[in-house]
C-alpha cells in the first residue's frame, strides 16, 4: 500500500513528510491484506511472513515510523486487528463511537501507533481526529479542508497536500531527492504556510491559494524567488543560495509540468 503512484519511488525520508487521502480501494485493499496476513501467520514460516505481511497492510511509511518509536510488531498486529474491525463493521461512519467502544488497552494500542503522549479521551476528540486514529500512519483526512490534519488531540500539517496535483507532488519529490528531513520540513513548512496561512489559538484562515491548482504553487514559487534579492541582507550566510538553488529547481520542475 504505498503512497506514491507516478514517477520513482520516493526516499524513506519524504515518505515520512508526506500524507495520502485514502481512495476509494484503500479499505478493501486493506482488509484483503490483513486476510492474506492472517493466512500467513498460519503457515509454516510464521514469523517471517508475519514481518512482511504488518508492512503490506499497515504500510511503509506506518512501518518505518514503528521502527523509530520502538513500537514492536505484536503492537502493530493489534493495531491492525483493531483496523480491520472498524473497517468490517463500518467504524469509519461513527469514528468517535468506534473508538468509545474500545477496550483501555485497545485504545492504548491506538495511542502508541500513532505515537501520541497522553491517554485518548474520545469525548473530546473532532470526528476528524478519531478518523484519523483509524488510520495507518501515512494516511489522512482533512473534513474540513484547512489543511491541518488532526489525529486525536494532535494536529499536524504535511507538504504537499493530499489533494495536490500529480504533476506538484511529481515536481516536489524531485526538488527534494536527497534533502533531509530538517530541511525538507522547512520547505514544506514555508510552501504549506503560503497556502493556508498560520494556524492561531487553534483557528485557520481562509487559504490564500487553490491547494488543488498547479498555478497556485507556480505563482508561490515565482513570488518568493522575487522577494529574495530583497530579503538577501537579512539571511544567514549560506541561506541565500541554498534557497535560491532550491526554488530556481522547483520552479523548473513545475514549468516543465505546465508544459
Amino acid at each position: 500500500m504505498d503512497i506514491r503512484e507516478i514517477g520513482t519511488p520516493i526516499t524513506a525520508t519524504q515518505r515520512r513528510c508526506y500524507r495520502s487521502t485514502p481512495d476509494a480501494g484503500f479499505f478493501s485493499a486493506y482488509q484483503a491484506a490483513f486476510t492474506a496476513h492472517t493466512a500467513s501467520a498460519e503457515g509454516n514460516d510464521a514469523k517471517a511472513a508475519s514481518s512482511r505481511s504488518l508492512e503490506e497492510i499497515l504500510g511503509s511509511t506506518h512501518n518505518e515510523l514503528s521502527a523509530m518509536r520502538g513500537v514492536d510488531a505484536s503492537s502493530q498486529r493489534s493495531y491492525a486487528q483493531i483496523l480491520e474491525k472498524a473497517y468490517s463493521t463500518g467504524g469509519m461512519n461513527d469514528a468517535k463511537g468506534f473508538l468509545a467502544g474500545l477496550t483501555p488497552q485497545e485504545l492504548d494500542t491506538v495511542r502508541r501507533n500513532h505515537c501520541l503522549a497522553d491517554t485518548i479521551d474520545v469525548a473530546s476528540l473532532s470526528e476528524e481526529g478519531a478518523q484519523n486514529l483509524l488510520l495507518p500512519e501515512g494516511y489522512v483526512v482533512d473534513l474540513n479542508h484547512d489543511g491541518y490534519n488532526e489525529v486525536g488531540a494532535a494536529v499536524t500539517a504535511s507538504f504537499p497536500p493530499a489533494n495536490a496535483p500529480a504533476d506538484v507532488r511529481e515536481a516536489w519529490f524531485q526538488a527534494t531527492a536527497g534533502m533531509d528531513e530538517g530541511q525538507m520540513a522547512t520547505y514544506g513548512l514555508m510552501m504549506h504556510n503560503a497556502i493556508y496561512g498560520m494556524r492561531i489559538d487553534g483557528q485557520t484562515s481562509t487559504p490564500n491559494y487553490a491547494a488543488d491548482q498547479s498555478d497556485s504553487y507556480r505563482k508561490i514559487v515565482d513570488n518568493y524567488l522575487a522577494s529574495l534579492d530583497w530579503v538577501k541582507g537579512f539571511m544567514a550566510e549560506g541561506q541565500y543560495e541554498r534557497d535560491k538553488a532550491f526554488f530556481s529547481k522547483l520552479q523548473s520542475l513545475l514549468g516543465a509540468g505546465a508544459a
